[in-house]
């Protein structure tokens, strides 16, 4: 009741000074008395009066305002400013005036007499605080309006604030513009309208201002053109007609509004009827003036001020100084606008240049871990191959001559054997100098060229060592260590003395003798072939390549061997005639020449003499099995027993009808490789430089004799033009990949229907909200950006949720889901997130630029929520680090470059644990993006409703994951294989079901427990234990390796032991009882197997893995009938490794499964690819051997496998057309590959081709890769 009483005051005591106090001055008359409330009169506000005669008040505003200071009485003329007192002291003698002291008008700020309103519109917050409000008042008091014409001073009618608040306006024009926008009617027409008449010359508009300004009138006739005074704006002719105070036609309207406001006003204050104040009480607030207000709401005492405030007249306390005028005052500031964003350019700055520099500096920060990791790795693994040798060898730092004028910093590494190396920065051997013991080194040094001093170290090499010093000490220093390992190898030194400049020239280093090679190579073969030399072979004349000469050495370099396999010595013997240790030019020729164009016969014989060791012209069964032996060294396999050879060699000898001859001449020899003259025909010898002529390697494919296969007649009798085929490829390719295009398409249609709806929602239908007028385009930008990377780290999640998957793909709707590609989609999606981020910061960037060029009040459309505390200016670092969106929007910044960027593949591959530390920041991510909406700037936050489903089933997935990785196996058998693999066999709990072709993710106690990674399960799920097969190739797994072997020196282990990574259980002996834990099993690529009739499964380097578990589960199932749902009639198994002895563990596996293999159900293909061109005479041999040891025992003579051997890489299209035609009964064939990615891509391929003829079977291709 007392706040409605006072509001009732407050509004009542308004109502009467406007009405009756100011009106009756403002208009020169007084007002109608109340007669009561009219309720058919409208006291709405006209057009007129708030867009024309509203405005007539602008012309009594002076161009500055007066302040005066309390505690002065004086009344009569004249008044002087604080800063005159002495002055006026002074003078206090001079002047008599009645009254008291002297007025004291104080000063502006800038020093003038008053304040001037264009230097003040802006900083009210530095004028108006303290007792400013009383001095203004005191001021207001005293000072006289400006008069009452057509004129307005030139602080409104050219400096007045606009837009922002800081560029200048035309009050004036504003006045004008505003009567058009709101259609008033012209001049004449409303004065007609309020019973006035109609002005028909200019001239009588203001008789007496046209005497005195008659060159206004005229400058309006010519604007206004021919229809002169009909399209006169109101707020023209009014402001014309004004002299001493509003002219008719404005003192009309103003009247008439007004009096309407009373008299329409049902609650007026006047009006009895309404009950709301009695008559006594509206007696006592008609008796009420803004003198009293103002000195009962103010500290302005009552003498200070005259009762009618409205007027100054003779004898009211101080009068002003003078009528101001913009000369009093010091010019208005120049306007170079007033900027918010001032202050913040480094703050901006700064900000833009970490967005750009955090990125570098992680992607350095990835580079270091490289390097960490990689120096780990090689740390770990040289574990295994700790020298017995307790020698110590010494290292120098030295500068390598390579040419006349290139040299490279090295470490000359001295011994521990009679050798020097030379090693570069990342511990690579460069160059090995090799001495011959008992036997004297010749050692060259310059003695004539001071500051630069060469040693050159001859070696029983083809090439020289030569070094350069630049202080003899530092020779002599190296000389003293060669002599010390020279001694203790019965070594002496020959030092020769000579000039720099012939040590150089004559010195044949090691990148000097590899380009006569290379030479002597290229023009062998260009004489052969009739090549034409190039124009580097200018270089070299045709009696230097003459003189050159080949080592045994060189030799089997040039062959890709060892100098002393068999093979090689055997070559060499042929191949050098003269029997000097040397090849000469024309010996290498010939045997070029006898390869590419020589008979059966000419190739036959090299054969015979390799196989006649004495030359005695007599081969016997021992020379050949030696033969054969040497082809075996090449083949890198341990699995061939002499009785095999022996058995090869007797079954060759009696095809031949030679089983009663112990040795055989040349003639005999011919006889017994005379069905192989077609294979013999065509062999050569890959060597160096034969590439490029007539060996064609740009395809290494094996030779599949076992498999018939026949060129397709349609694809023969067709030919196709150019644009028809690769129609028929894009068209092939969509239909192969349907799924995939379709989901493709699909998350991207939505992905950028999300991002339209939003631009278009903020960039046309949320004008009203003036968000795109503060932001700009930008704003649109950034909400639809945001919108759409919601739904990206939304199906992110999804994703990985490896049980989910895992459960689909035992479900029949994976036939409709490519749910093998999901971390290719989550590659797709994270990349896509990446742009839209990127997008959206950018977009905030402009979008808090923006804003920071905003004054508060322009701010407040952007949210009802947003609070700028009083008196902070929201500049950039307002914006970026005190708000929630700018903060968290930071740091999502900062963590989302740290998981990209450790994302990347070769900082993945080469330091999985960084990569896999930085991973686990998507937990801030996403709780960060779940606040970083909160703040409700611009909108309510919409990332939790596009997550919650997705994120609620990654949180059942994870703790399904989780509910097992803390349970502890035991490890039951754990064993070292070639090739740097472990096998580990550990316990499987119980009730642990799983399909074969699964992984699980594992961790062991002993080494970094919380680190996991993906292992294929090699066990077999009828087993009752579950085991892996593991590669060393990171830190982890060369440290897991490096844990279980037991041959690793103590000190390593002790070392490993110490790592803060390295931690596990202990036992009662102190030692570390390893545990494994899993997580899992997940679903694999190739866990399908067993849905198709025929299975097609390529496995390549340690990607044999899962077959592992897939073999044993095949023929068990087939062969016990105990697996129903068991679909495979026919499984097709090609094994592609580079050797036999890098898998020799596999080739066990295989052994067990072929003699389960009751059914037959599986066709075994074992391809060796690290080997030599499939026309080489040593493939070619091996082939022979090979064959026909499967001729006669069923069996491979390498692996003792029923699997045939290849020698080279498979023909995956000639082989699945192979299959396709033995199997067109069938629907479909399923492929699963697992390996590099080299071969997905290839076998990928091959599908695709092969299912462009339209032919049953189809292809379906399943596969994991890695690398």
């Amino acid at each position: 009741d007392i706040f409605q009483s006072a509001r009732r005051m407050n509004i009542a005591s308004l109502q009467n000074i406007i009405m009756y106090e100011y009106l009756p001055v403002f208009l020169g008359e007084e007002v109608e008395p109340y007669k009561g409330y009219k309720p058919d009169i409208h006291p709405g506000i006209s057009h007129v009066f708030q867009s024309a005669a509203f405005r007539f008040g602008h012309t009594l505003i002076p161009p500055g305002i007066y302040q005066r200071g309390p505690g002065t009485y004086q009344k009569g003329p004249g008044a002087f400013f604080e800063k005159d007192r002495k002055l006026s002291n002074r003078q206090n003698k001079k002047k008599s005036r009645k009254g008291g002291d002297t007025c004291k008008f104080l000063p502006a700020q800038d020093g003038s007499q008053a304040m001037r309103l264009c230097s003040n519109w802006w900083n009210a917050q530095d004028v108006v605080y303290g007792s400013a409000l009383e001095n203004i008042l005191r001021g207001l008091s005293s000072q006289i309006a400006e008069k009452e014409d057509a004129t307005l001073c030139a602080d409104i009618r050219n400096k007045l604030f606009g837009p922002l608040d800081f560029s200048r306006r035309d009050l004036a024009a504003l006045n004008i513009m505003r009567g058009r926008d709101s259609g008033l009617p012209d001049y004449n027409t409303v004065r007609m309208y309020f019973g006035l008449s109609s002005i028909k010359n200019w001239t009588d508009i203001n008789p007496n201002l046209y005497k005195e300004f008659p060159e206004i009138f005229n400058k309006l006739e010519d604007l206004y053109g021919y229809k002169g005074l009909q399209d006169v704006d109101l707020y023209v002719g009014g402001m014309l007609e004004s002299d001493n105070g509003p002219g008719p036609l404005f003192r009309e309207i103003i009247k008439d509004q007004f009096e309407r406001l009373r008299d329409g006003d049902r609650f007026w204050f006047e009006n009895a009827a309404n009950q709301i104040f009695s008559g006594e009480e509206i007696k006592a607030i008609r008796d009420i003036k803004l003198w009293d207000i103002i000195v009962n709401a103010t500290e302005v005492d009552p003498r200070d001020i005259q009762k009618d405030v409205f007027y100054w007249k003779e004898g009211d306390p101080c009068p002003q100084p003078k009528q101001i005028s913009h000369s009093d005052m010091k010019p208005c500031i120049h306007h170079h606008g007033f900027d918010y964003f001032m202050g913040s350019e480094m703050a901006y700055i700064y900000g833009i240049f970490i967005i750009i520099v955090f990125p570098l500096v992680i992607w350095f920060c990835a580079y270091l871990s490289i390097k960490y990791s990689n120096s780990t790795r090689k740390k770990i693994k040289r574990a295994k191959y700790i020298t017995e040798c307790s020698e110590s060898s010494d290292k120098m730092q030295v500068r390598e001559l390579l040419h006349e004028e290139e040299y490279r910093l090295v470490k000359a590494k001295f011994g521990p054997g009679p050798f020097i190396q030379t090693i570069d920065r990342k511990g690579n051997v460069m160059t090995k100098a090799e001495f011959t013991p008992n036997k004297p080194v010749t050692v060259k040094m310059n003695v004539d060229h001071p500051g630069e001093y060469f040693l050159l170290v001859k070696s029983k090499n083809c090439h020289d060592l030569v070094f350069s010093f630049d202080q003899i000490p530092h020779r002599k220093k190296f000389i003293n260590k060669l002599e010390t390992l020279l001694s203790a190898h019965s070594c002496t030194i020959e030092t020769i003395p000579t000039d720099a400049r012939s040590l150089v020239h004559s010195a044949e280093t090691k990148a000097r003798r590899e380009k006569k090679l290379e030479h002597f190579f290229r023009e062998a073969y260009a004489v052969t072939f009739g090549i034409e030399k190039t124009h580097n072979s200018q270089n070299f004349g045709s009696a230097e390549v003459m003189s050159i000469s080949l080592s045994r050495d060189e030799f089997a370099s040039a062959l890709g061997m060892k100098p002393n396999d068999m093979f090689v010595r055997k070559m060499f013997k042929i191949v050098d005639k003269e029997s000097n240790g040397r090849i000469s030019f024309n010996n290498f020729l010939d045997t070029v020449v006898l390869f590419t164009k020589g008979g059966v016969d000419d190739k036959l014989r090299i054969i015979y003499d390799m196989c006649d060791e004495d030359s005695r012209g007599i081969v016997d069964k021992s020379n050949f099995k030696e033969m054969l032996a040497s082809l075996i060294d090449i083949a890198k396999t341990e699995s061939i027993c002499s009785e095999d050879v022996s058995v090869l060699i007797s079954s060759m000898f009696e095809s031949a009808g030679l089983q009663d001859r112990e040795d055989i001449n040349y003639a005999d020899f011919k006889m017994l490789m005379s069905q192989f003259k077609v294979d013999i025909l065509s062999i050569g010898l890959d060597c160096k430089g034969a590439h490029k002529n007539f060996l064609d390697t740009n395809s290494n494919i094996a030779r599949m004799t076992d498999i018939k296969l026949e060129e397709d007649s349609d694809e023969l009798g067709e030919c196709k033009s150019s644009f028809t085929s690769k129609w028929s490829t894009v068209v092939g390719y969509l239909e192969e990949n349907r799924q995939n295009v379709f989901y493709l398409i699909l998350f991207y249609v939505i992905t950028f229907a999300l991002f339209m709806e939003r631009f278009t929602h903020y960039s046309f239908m949320a004008e009203h909200t003036d968000l795109r007028k503060v932001m700009g385009i930008g704003i649109a930008i950034t909400r639809g950006s945001a919108s759409a990377l919601t739904f990206c780290y939304s199906v992110l999640l999804l994703t990985v949720c490896r049980n989910l998957i895992t459960k689909l793909k035992e479900w029949s709707i994976h036939q409709y889901i490519p749910l093998d590609l999901h971390i290719e989609f989550h590659k797709i999606c994270a990349c896509t997130a990446l742009f839209f981020s990127l997008l959206h910061t950018a977009g905030h960037l402009v979008n808090f630029y923006h804003a920071s060029t905003q004054p508060v009040h322009h701010l407040q459309c952007m949210s009802n929520e947003l609070y700028i505390p009083p008196g902070v200016t929201p500049n950039i670092s307002f914006w970026l680090f005190n708000t929630m969106t700018g903060t968290t929007g930071l740091v999502l910044y900062f963590l989302i470059v740290i998981v990209f960027v450790f994302a990347y593949t070769s900082v993945r591959k080469q330091a999985f644990k960084f990569f896999w530390l930085t991973h686990q920041l998507y937990i801030g991510i996403y709780f960060l993006s779940l606040i970083h909406g909160l703040a409700r700037i611009t909108q309510d936050p919409k990332f939790w409703m596009f997550v919650a489903g997705p994120g609620l089933i990654y949180t059942l997935d994870k703790v399904l994951s989780l509910r097992r990785s803390y349970l502890e196996l035991d490890i039951l058998e754990t064993t070292l294989l070639p090739s740097d693999v472990i096998k580990i066999k550990f316990y499987r709990p119980p009730n642990y079901k799983f399909l074969s072709g699964q992984y699980v993710r594992a961790s062991c106690t002993a080494i970094q427990p919380e680190e996991f990674h993906s292992l294929t399960i090699t066990a077999a799920p009828h087993e009752d234990f579950l085991s892996v097969h593991i590669k060393a190739i990171g830190s982890w797994t060369w440290r897991l390796r490096n844990y279980f072997d037991p041959n690793k020196n103590l000190e390593s282990e002790e070392t490993e032991s110490e790592d803060p990574g390295t931690t596990g259980r202990c036992g009662g002996s102190g030692h570390i009882v390893p545990k494994m834990r899993i997580q899992g099993p997940f679903g694999g690529g190739n866990q399908d197997w067993y849905k198709f009739e025929v299975a097609v499964m390529i496995g390549a380097g340690i990607g044999v893995t899962p077959y592992a578990s897939i073999l044993n589960d095949l023929v068990f199932g087939t062969s016990t009938n105990r697996y129903s749902g068991v679909a495979c009639k026919k499984v097709y198994f090609l094994w592609i490794c580079p050797s036999h002895r890098h898998f020799e563990w596999f080739i066990d596996v295989l052994r067990e499964v072929e003699k389960k293999d009751v059914t037959k159900v599986l066709e075994m293909h074992i391809f060796i690819t690290q080997f030599f061109h499939k026309f080489d005479l040593r493939t070619t041999m091996m082939y022979i051997c090979e064959n026909h040891f499967q001729q006669l025992s069923r069996r491979s003579l390498f692996t003792g496998l029923r699997a045939q051997n290849h020698f080279g890489r498979p023909d995956m299209e000639a082989f699945l057309r192979f299959v396709q035609k033995k199997h067109n009964y069938v629907s479909t064939v399923g492929v699963f590959s697992c390996g590099p990615r080299a071969v997905i891509r290839a076998n990928s391929s091959a599908c695709d081709i092969v299912n462009r003829n339209k032919k049953l079977p189809y292809f379906k291709h399943h596969y994991e890769r890695f690398g």
